[in-house]
């Protein structure tokens, strides 16, 4: 879930890296994830960078000696400590990734179904999406027997529920 936060870094980020042009848009995103994901491992890293008993330019300096001081993503990094929100790091680089595929006119969609679908339905699910998003879809797939037929779409915000616990459940609410 974005946060004011995480938005508004992540949308300065963006446009920083846009004007500098294509390819630093796609190593600016690359460098971010991979701050994230090491940051998501390593949480002591987070409190390290984080601690107020070393002064701001010694937190910098750490990470600088540990990542240097080249690209957008290490400069986003120092801007963080700086301003004591480095835990919202991983939420950055997410909504990052979502800008990004909003650049390149492509959707996330997360497709939930009781099992899986063969490659023939993908498709179809795929290529309805398509249409209707007017976007390229990038579709991941989740199986969870418990909503036992039918599918959960998501994507953005929005979430369509066609499985047959939803209607079991609302066809239970009605006659109750």
């Amino acid at each position: 879930m974005s946060s004011e936060v995480s938005a508004v870094y992540a949308n300065a980020l963006f446009s920083l890296a846009r004007e500098q042009g294509d390819a630093s848009l796609q190593e600016t995103r690359a460098d971010l994830r991979q701050l994230a994901v090491l940051f998501s491992l390593n949480p002591d890293l987070t409190r390290l960078l984080s601690l107020p008993t070393l002064s701001v330019s010694e937190r910098i300096g750490v990470a600088k000696r540990i990542f240097g001081e080249e690209g957008n993503a290490c400069h986003l990094l120092f801007l963080l400590i700086d301003h004591g929100r480095v835990p919202f790091l991983h939420e950055i680089a997410d909504d990052f990734d979502a800008k990004m595929l909003d650049y390149q006119g492509t959707v996330e969609v997360h497709v939930t179904t009781a099992v899986a679908l063969n490659p023939g339905q993908k498709e179809r699910l795929r290529s309805a999406l398509a249409a209707k998003l007017g976007k390229t879809v990038r579709m991941t797939e989740h199986i969870d027997r418990t909503i036992l037929g039918g599918v959960i779409v998501q994507y953005g915000d929005t979430r369509i529920d066609n499985s047959v616990k939803y209607r079991l459940d609302a066809l239970k609410a009605q006659l109750s």
